[in-house]
């Protein structure tokens, strides 16, 4: 192995009772892309937040280029040359995408005194000049002046990327006054394409390997396979906070690097590995008509029968996540009929829809953490949340009273059935690893009773051992006569876990696929298929 120019010694952290990184010590290399991999949980955006000095180890040092960093001091690893790159695009979308890029350091005019009192301006000619230096080195098409909620998640990401190539020089060369440190040497990437599209991501990957090529070392934290092998240099695997190997990428096989992850070989899903191959005259559970949105949706309809799991196939933009939202009753400009097990079900109410919930639909929509859970209570009621309604009207005569003894007895089930790792009920989401946030979403809306379930993305940003347990979920409650309508853009596993899958384009469906049909090629083929006339 080359020299090490980077280097994790030692690193130990405790956060209560959880031991989040135990003795781990990795080694990184001058201009290579060193991937960190392991299952949810298992420390590898501990250890990079540890590097980038976001968490403060409880033991162990962090020494970059023979200089040994503050424990816990985010100045002192940024002055290092250290940057962090958050999983979750950590930005203002109402400003501009050169506000943006300078938020951290905003250029000012000389400060005038005003009534004897100084003042600042902002000199946006600085802020735009440097915005441009930055971002147009990665993409020239962004523009600068545009706001950055409208832009794609994928520009969006790059925006964040560039933020961190900031040197506080003024574009000459020449050192400004400045509280951006210095060069950036190390540049520290949490899951960076969780929520990209295939051509974002690839275009993203491209972008990585050139900053590796101009000598930053690239710390790649990510789940996405594909990704690891076709982007990184070195693989270094943690499980259950501590260190197992340290792999070149080309010297392993992904099922090898799952055995190291997990602890145990599984191989990757296989097309119809969990498709139950549905009853094609079992009755229809959910029946949409004709549902429509401006300029999102036109005229889609399609049926899910009991025990069958519909695939949406599309690209990113296609209507997938529309259409789910639509159904569930939170799109107020949505038309069409919603049936389910015959029966109309009540969307008037976007803001709280009440009425698919009492026709035992669930909805588990792409973004867990601004869509799905509520980070201030606990674990329990995030589980029980659409039930507490029906739990208190068992408390006789005590109108608007919790079910707390139900309510208990209801969590206690889904703890066991779900899998899902919490200190206890009380525990907040915030607490839990992605993936056990995932199988708490999950576990919140795949109750008994219930009849329908929309997944919009189930197994984003997860490990390879937690798919396959959301996987199994997924086929046992369609086994028990669930109807499943399941988004994903990963096509292997749309194809491992459908039954059927309707393919849309521009907001239009333009297609489905049965049985042999049903290839990767053949979703491409109608995912591409554009409006004729």
């Amino acid at each position: 192995m080359p020299d090490a120019f980077l280097t994790a010694r030692n690193i130990s952290k405790r956060f209560g009772i959880t031991q989040a990184l135990d003795d781990v010590s990795v080694a990184f290399v001058k201009g290579e892309v060193h991937a960190l991999m392991g299952e949810n949980g298992a420390g590898k955006s501990t250890l990079g937040k540890a590097i980038a000095g976001l968490h403060r180890p409880d033991s162990g040092e962090v020494v970059i280029d023979g200089r040994v960093l503050k424990p816990g001091d985010l100045d002192d690893a940024f002055d290092a040359g250290v940057r962090l790159v958050h999983q979750e695009l950590a930005q203002c979308p109402n400003l501009s995408v050169a506000e943006n890029l300078c938020l951290h350091d905003i250029p000012a005019s000389r400060p005038p005194v005003i009534s004897g009192v100084l003042g600042g301006l902002v000199n946006f000619r600085a802020m735009r000049d440097r915005a441009a230096r930055l971002v147009h080195a990665l993409d020239k098409s962004i523009d600068i002046d545009a706001p950055l909620g409208g832009l794609s998640p994928g520009r969006r990401q790059i925006c964040q990327i560039a933020a961190a190539l900031d040197d506080g020089s003024d574009g000459l060369g020449k050192a400004a006054k400045s509280k951006s440190g210095g060069k950036p040497k190390v540049i520290v990437l949490d899951e960076p394409t969780s929520s990209l599209s295939v051509a974002e991501a690839d275009r993203l990957m491209e972008i990585v390997r050139d900053l590796a090529g101009q000598g930053i070392t690239i710390i790649y934290v990510s789940h996405r396979m594909g990704e690891i092998f076709k982007c990184c240099d070195r693989v270094t695997v943690l499980r259950d906070g501590k260190f197992v190997a340290t792999n070149v990428t080309k010297q392993i096989d992904e099922p090898t690097l799952v055995e190291q992850m997990i602890g145990r070989r599984i191989e990757t899903a296989r097309h119809g590995e969990f498709g139950g191959g549905a009853n094609g005259d079992a009755p229809v559970v959910l029946d949409v008509r004709e549902v429509s949105s401006p300029g999102k949706l036109e005229n889609i309809s399609l049926q899910v029968r009991k025990g069958e799991v519909l695939g949406l196939g599309g690209l990113v933009g296609a209507g997938r996540s529309e259409l789910l939202s639509a159904i569930f009753g939170l799109d107020p400009k949505a038309s069409g009929e919603v049936r389910v097990g015959g029966a109309i079900v009540d969307r008037s109410n976007p803001s709280a829809p009440t009425g698919p919930i009492a026709m035992k639909v669930g909805y588990v929509p792409e973004d867990r953490r601004n869509q799905g859970l509520f980070f201030l209570m606990g674990v329990g009621e995030n589980m029980i949340l659409p039930f507490m309604r029906s739990l208190a009207a068992n408390v006789a005569g005590l109108a608007g009273v919790r079910g707390l003894a139900g309510e208990k007895q209801m969590v206690a089930e889904k703890f066991s059935e779900f899998r899902v790792k919490a200190a206890g009920p009380a525990s907040l989401p915030g607490e839990l690893s992605g993936g056990n946030q995932q199988k708490l979403l999950i576990a919140r809306w795949m109750g008994k009773d219930t009849k329908v379930l929309l997944l919009d993305e189930p197994t984003r940003g997860i490990d390879v051992g937690t798919k396959n347990e959301i996987y199994k979920l997924i086929r046992a409650f369609a086994e028990r006569g669930g109807a499943v309508l399941l988004v994903s853009s990963e096509m292997p596993e749309l194809l491992a876990l459908s039954d059927r899958i309707c393919v849309l384009c521009e907001g239009r469906m333009t297609g489905e696929l049965r049985g042999s049909e049903m290839t990767q090629a053949g979703i491409l083929t109608l995912a591409t298929k554009r409006r004729v006339g």
